[in-house]
């Protein structure tokens, strides 16, 4: 059973990997036609899936204005392991996909934005640190316009970029009430940020869960999702009021990570110090009583040393 279920279950992961690839990263496709360059290499031979697991497949992109490059990480359920099978049927998982956006520095301005359920979305602000030091919720629906699903949470720094973002075209094709209800199902969450905690500082995240490999034109609407975005936060800028908002929260940011450092830096210090104090301590304790006094006599004949005369003596 166990060997049946682990070549049938690996066959229907690496399916639905090849499904979404051929619907939307082969030519003529959604990422075809909005980067250069598709899969981890230049060469034409280069497969556009790189599987790290039985359940973990990655897709590259790259060549697009505004972002260094794209990487799309589809976690499946692992269906090649038995136990593991048999507990999501009591605790039901999704299969998801994650794309993350290495935006460029210049195509990025002061962005600071999450959307998803609302459980998660409280959830995702007390995670992400740069959340839950510059955003905060989204009570009350903008004025005179359209807004999210009833069911979406939003965060953010400031309530221009949320409106700014949340488009009247993105609420028509997927956010609204009536477009969530029928496009939205696989819709998880979205997540910008100009002040991410990792080797890329300006990034996009977008999280969807994955239909079965028959379906998978059912998120269509979603992936279009990416590049609409990209070029969206790749033009977008801030008026000068609330850009010296972001200004002035990001300088007392550094402000307190720079005490922060120092404190801990001075702390580091008096800890070594404390430790080398107790580490003499000990050794001093450790020495025999003969050896103290062999100490004490050295210490005096150094001290009577000083307090000698010196002597010239020159020759006759």
């Amino acid at each position: 059973m166990f060997a049946v279920n682990y070549f049938t279950g690996k066959k229907e992961n690496e399916n639905i990997a090849l499904s979404w690839a051929s619907r939307f990263a082969t030519k003529d496709s959604i990422f075809d036609k909005n980067f250069s360059l598709l899969g981890t290499g230049d060469g034409k031979d280069t497969p556009l899936l790189l599987k790290e697991g039985q359940n973990v497949f990655k897709f590259y992109a790259s060549g697009r204005r505004y972002c260094q490059g794209l990487l799309a990480t589809m976690e499946l359920k692992s269906r090649h392991d038995l136990i593991s099978r048999v507990y999501n049927m009591i605790v039901p998982c999704k299969d998801e996909i994650t794309f993350q956006v290495y935006m460029n520095d210049e195509s990025m301005d002061h962005v600071m934005f999450a959307l998803a359920k609302k459980k998660a979305v409280k959830i995702m602000h007390k995670e992400y640190m740069d959340l839950q030091r510059y955003a905060s919720f989204v009570t009350t629906t903008p004025n005179n316009r359209k807004w999210v699903a009833e069911e979406l949470g939003v965060v953010t720094e400031s309530r221009e970029v949320a409106g700014d973002l949340i488009t009247e075209a993105v609420l028509d094709q997927v956010l609204g009430d009536k477009s969530f209800e029928k496009f939205g199902k696989g819709f998880i969450s979205m997540y910008f940020s100009d002040q991410y905690q990792s080797q890329h500082r300006k990034v996009l995240v977008f999280k969807f869960a994955l239909p079965d490999a028959k379906n998978m034109a059912d998120m269509t609407r979603l992936v279009a999702l990416v590049p609409y975005y990209i070029d969206l936060i790749g033009r977008y800028k801030l008026s000068s009021q609330a850009r010296s908002k972001t200004e002035s929260a990001r300088n007392k940011a550094a402000q307190e990570v720079y005490k922060e450092l120092q404190n801990a830096r001075q702390e580091a210090l008096q800890k070594k110090k404390a430790e080398k104090k107790k580490m003499m301590e000990e050794l001093e304790a450790k020495l025999s009583a003969e050896a103290i006094k062999k100490k004490e006599a050295k210490e005096r004949a150094r001290q009577m040393k000083k307090v000698m005369p010196k002597v010239k003596m020159s020759r006759s």
